[in-house]
C-alpha cells in the first residue's frame, strides 16, 4: 500500500461497455500486445547481437518513430497504454536479470486475461456516480457504464486507470489514487483486553485467543467435484473450436466464483478485526512450505491465509493500529498459556494440551493463540522501550 512512504489506494468497479466501446478496448488490448511482442522480438534480438538493450524512453521512441509509421492502427489507441505495455516490459527484463523473475513471455489472445494501464492527465480519466450506476471515463473509449460501489474521498489524486477484460469475458476498471500526506496518530499501546492473538489452523482457518474459530468455508472443497466435471468435457472438445470456447469460459467462470469467494470471506474478516482491535498478533509462518511438506496443498490454498493477512495488515496500518509478526520459531504450541510451562513432546496430531507442570486443559490452538497475543504484547512493549 505504501512505496517511498507514498500511500495508494485502488478502487475496482465492474463496467458495462457498449458494443462500439468492446470493439475499441478490443483494438486497444491487440495494439498493448502487438507493442510489447514486438519489443520483446527487438531486445531479443539486441541480446543475441550482443548489442545494448534499449531502454524505457528509447523504445518508447523507437515505437512512435518507427511502428507507429509502419502500422497506423496503432495511433488510433491511448498512446499511454502502449507507453505503459514499453516499460512493463523494461521492467520484467530488469527483474529477469536481478535474478527476481523469470524472462518475460510472449503475450497472447487466447487464454490469458488482457489489461492495459493508461495515465491521468487533463481530466482524460473521470469516474461519476449516479446513485449506485454511473460511469468511468477513459481516453479513447468515452464514457464505460459502471457499478460505482465506493466513491473516492476529495482530497484522493487520480494517478491512473487499468482496464481488464477476464477469460470469462467481464470487464473491469481499477482506478489508481494516490492518497494525501497525512499523519496517522499512532494508537495507544494496547492492553490484553484490545489485543487478538490469531493461530492459522488449516480445517478452521484460525482460532484467535478469545477462542473463536473463523468458520472458513472451504470453497474450493466444495466445487471441486463440479470443477472436475467442467474440466472433463473441456478435454474432451477439439481445442480452438466453438464447443471448446464455450466450456473453457464455463470453467474459468466456475473458477473465478471462487477466488472471489474467498476474496470477499478474507475482506470480510480482517475488516471486522481490524476495527475491534488496537493489536493483532499472527505468526511468520511460511504457508507455501507447509503446503508442500505436510502435503496440505488443497486445504493452505482453498482458505487463502496470506491473503488474510495482507488484507489484516493494511487495515491496521491505515487506522494507526498495530500489526505484530511473531518469529516463526517461537514455541507457542508447546508453551503452556497458563504457567509458561514448555513442553517439547508436544506431537502435531495432539488436539487438546494438558500441561504436565500446572494441569490446565485447554484446546492446542486456542493455547497456542494466547501466546502468540502475550508474546505480541511482550514484544510491542520492549520495542517501545527501546524507542
Amino acid at each position: 500500500m505504501a512505496d517511498d512512504n507514498v500511500a495508494y489506494r485502488a478502487i475496482k468497479y465492474r463496467v458495462y461497455p457498449t458494443d462500439a466501446q468492446c470493439e475499441k478496448l478490443s483494438q486497444t488490448f491487440g495494439c498493448v500486445r502487438k507493442v510489447y511482442n514486438d519489443a520483446l522480438s527487438l531486445q531479443n534480438g539486441l541480446y543475441e547481437a550482443d548489442m545494448p538493450a534499449f531502454g524505457k524512453i528509447e523504445l518508447n521512441a523507437y515505437c512512435n518513430r518507427v511502428w507507429k509509421k509502419e502500422f497506423s492502427f496503432l495511433t488510433e489507441v491511448d498512446k499511454f497504454a502502449l507507453t505503459n505495455s514499453l516499460y512493463a516490459l523494461c521492467t520484467a527484463r530488469k527483474n529477469f536479470f536481478e535474478k527476481r523473475a523469470g524472462y518475460p513471455r510472449y503475450k497472447s489472445r487466447r487464454g490469458e486475461e488482457q489489461t492495459y494501464t493508461t495515465n491521468y492527465t487533463n481530466g482524460n480519466i473521470e469516474v461519476v456516480s449516479k446513485g449506485k450506476q454511473g460511469y468511468v471515463k477513459l481516453p479513447k473509449v468515452g464514457k464505460v457504464p459502471a457499478s460505482i460501489h465506493r466513491i473516492p474521498k476529495k482530497n484522493w489524486i487520480l494517478k491512473s486507470a487499468t482496464v481488464s477484460q477476464q477469460i470469462n469475458g467481464k470487464y473491469y476498471i481499477s482506478v489508481l489514487y494516490r492518497l494525501p500526506d497525512m499523519f496517522v496518530e499512532p494508537a495507544p499501546l494496547p492492553t490484553e483486553e484490545t489485543t487478538l492473538g490469531l493461530d492459522y489452523s488449516s480445517p478452521k482457518f484460525f482460532i484467535d485467543s478469545n477462542g473463536n474459530e473463523a468458520g472458513v468455508m472451504h470453497w474450493f472443497r466444495k466445487s471441486e467435484e463440479r470443477l472436475a466435471k467442467e474440466q472433463r468435457k473441456l478435454s474432451h472438445c477439439t481445442r480452438g473450436s466453438h464447443r471448446y470456447e464455450k466450456q473453457k469460459t464455463k470453467v474459468n467462470r466456475l473458477s473465478r466464483k471462487i477466488a472471489n469467494q474467498r476474496k470477499d470471506f478474507c475482506h470480510q474478516k480482517s475488516r471486522k478485526i481490524a476495527n475491534s482491535y488496537a493489536a493483532v498478533c499472527v505468526e511468520d509462518i511460511d504457508l507455501h512450505a507447509m503446503a508442500q511438506s505436510l502435503r496440505f496443498g488443497k486445504a493452505v490454498s482453498d482458505n487463502g491465509f496470506g491473503m488474510f493477512r495482507n488484507f489484516l495488515k493494511y487495515k491496521l496500518e491505515e487506522q494507526g493500529k498495530h500489526y505484530i509478526v511473531i518469529d516463526k520459531w517461537y514455541p507457542s504450541t508447546k508453551t503452556c498459556c497458563h504457567c509458561g510451562n514448555v513442553n517439547p513432546d508436544v506431537v502435531l496430531g495432539q488436539k487438546k494440551w494438558i500441561c504436565p507442570h500446572c494441569g490446565v486443559s485447554i484446546d492446542r490452538d486456542h493455547n497456542a493463540a494466547i501466546n502468540i497475543r502475550d508474546e505480541g504484547i511482550r514484544q510491542l512493549y520492549s520495542e517501545n522501550q527501546t524507542a
